[in-house]
């Protein structure tokens, strides 16, 4: 929780812009957090004795997203469990579908959107002060409910920071065209700072990382540094371009330059971030009367409840997906792991399995998550293996979008971590459509990359093809209490 709350805050330092205007105050405030000031080559605004910042810092830390509707002129802001919408020029913002007081409303001011930072930082579970004499706003994270201590900050030399990590692969998604992927090495911290904006570009800065001399896939550069990739037949992209930050050569700047202004989402996991493009700011979820799950062996008490259980082998037929070192084929591996799950939840008699292809077949993605839609089905579960560039990569991961798939993404990775022996690359979230389309908890397994020889080896192993699928079966089991 700490590196994320320094991390948003992080981003104010890149984020404050001067604007000048009616009721700023002559003396520029301070940010403080835990006692350390936040540096910043630009300043925040008083307006009304309120600090002002802009709301696209949000998207930097703590996995928020911020959707900016321009025909109702609101911002919709969100992570897993908060969603905030503020109105221009009304005090009041709705949290999680319930009316806030901010105070101050939110305002633009010259062509940015600005909120007050004491409601920001609240909202997020931050301590705000504000010292009048000194012009200091502090803010103090917190641990167990109490202020973690305030440590007084070295003064700083004014030299720039060097890189830690670098960027080596910028490209969309084979899954998902409308999901860009940037992956980096090194010693890049997840969740760093970057901010969106909310008009025909996105942009999205990571300090203290360099650009890797083989970034993937080959951008021409020019002598400053600068690269693009062109984008044929988008929806919404046009080009991708990076460069260091003019000024702060340590930092690296990615802009997705769009058709229109669109909806996004913005997603951190460990060495990897993705940006998806035409996503909207979901609704609040209705409050419903949980339903008790049922017990193996209890089937009299539950009146005999069967789950429909969806399991999904990737790719098929012209589409092989990835290819292994030693050629495995991904959809071979994908369909012979699905096979056996199926069997194996054939013998659970409160389960009914369901494959969407149980040969070399194909189907779109959208196809996919219709077919468990349809169904109704309780749980859908696809089944893939990963690849990357660089053949040093490994290990096994596992995915969900939503937050009601979480649980789901969690049991069912720590069974699978225990069968592949592997690396673990942990539990991320990603937009990705067979899981972000379904209605039911849907969660989507990378059980190792083809693309490195020992995971490649391992995933080959028979013995190993049926840890995986018992993992797999283990953790739709405990999830359903079935076990």
């Amino acid at each position: 929780m700490m590196k994320k709350l320094v991390s948003l805050l992080l981003t104010l330092s890149v984020m404050f812009i001067l604007f000048p205007g009616t009721g700023q105050a002559s003396t520029v405030p301070k940010i403080l957090l835990d006692g350390k000031e936040l540096a910043s080559d630009v300043e925040p605004t008083i307006v009304n004795n309120n600090t002002l910042v802009p709301i696209s810092i949000i998207a930097g830390g703590l996995n928020y997203q911020a959707v900016w509707n321009k025909d109702s002129r609101t911002v919709g802001i969100h992570n897993n469990d908060t969603q905030i919408v503020l109105a221009i020029n009304d005090s009041k913002a709705l949290v999680n579908g319930q009316e806030v007081e901010m105070g101050e409303p939110a305002r633009i001011i010259s062509g940015r959107t600005m909120v007050p930072l004491r409601f920001v930082g609240e909202q997020l579970g931050l301590e705000v002060s504000w010292d009048n004499a000194k012009k200091e706003a502090s803010l103090f994270s917190k641990q167990d409910g109490n202020p973690l201590p305030v440590t007084p900050p070295n003064p700083g030399d004014g030299t720039e920071t060097q890189p830690s990590g670098a960027l080596n692969y910028i490209a969309l998604h084979e899954l998902d065209p409308n999901t860009i992927v940037i992956r980096y090495s090194g010693d890049i911290v997840p969740n760093q700072a970057f901010s969106l904006t909310d008009t025909d570009r996105i942009v999205l800065d990571l300090p203290n990382t360099a650009f890797a001399d083989d970034i993937y896939p080959s951008f021409p550069l020019n002598d400053s540094k600068q690269g693009s990739l062109d984008i044929e037949s988008h929806e919404f992209l046009q080009k991708v371009r990076f460069a260091p930050l003019q000024g702060k050569e340590s930092t690296a700047r990615v802009v997705l330059d769009l058709y229109k202004p669109v909806g996004y989402t913005v997603t951190n996991n460990p060495g990897e971030i993705t940006i998806q493009l035409g996503t909207e700011l979901p609704k609040p979820p209705e409050e419903v009367k949980e339903e008790p799950v049922p017990d193996k062996g209890n089937n009299g008490n539950n009146g005999g409840k069967v789950f429909k259980v969806v399991i999904d082998a990737g790719h098929g037929d012209h589409d092989s997906g990835a290819v292994g070192v030693n050629k495995t084929k991904e959809k071979d591996f994908n369909l012979a792991i699905a096979l056996r799950v199926k069997k194996l939840l054939d013998q659970e008699p409160n389960i009914e399995a369901y494959m969407t292809r149980s040969d070399d077949s194909y189907l779109t993605l959208d196809n996919r998550a219709k077919y468990a839609n349809d169904l109704k089905a309780d749980v859908f579960m696809s089944i893939h293996a990963n690849s990357f560039t660089k053949p040093s990569a490994n290990g096994t991961e596992t995915y969900y979008s939503r937050s009601d798939s979480k649980a789901l993404a969690e049991v069912v990775h720590k069974h699978l971590i225990k069968a592949t022996g592997l690396a673990d690359r942990k539990v991320k979230q990603a937009g990705y459509v067979v899981i972000k389309k379904t209605t039911m908890p849907a969660i989507l397994v990378e059980s190792g990359f083809l693309s490195n020889a020992g995971d490649e080896s391992v995933l080959n192993q028979e013995a190993v093809r049926d840890r995986i699928a018992a993992a797999l079966v283990a953790g739709i089991k405990e999830f359903l209490k079935l076990s």
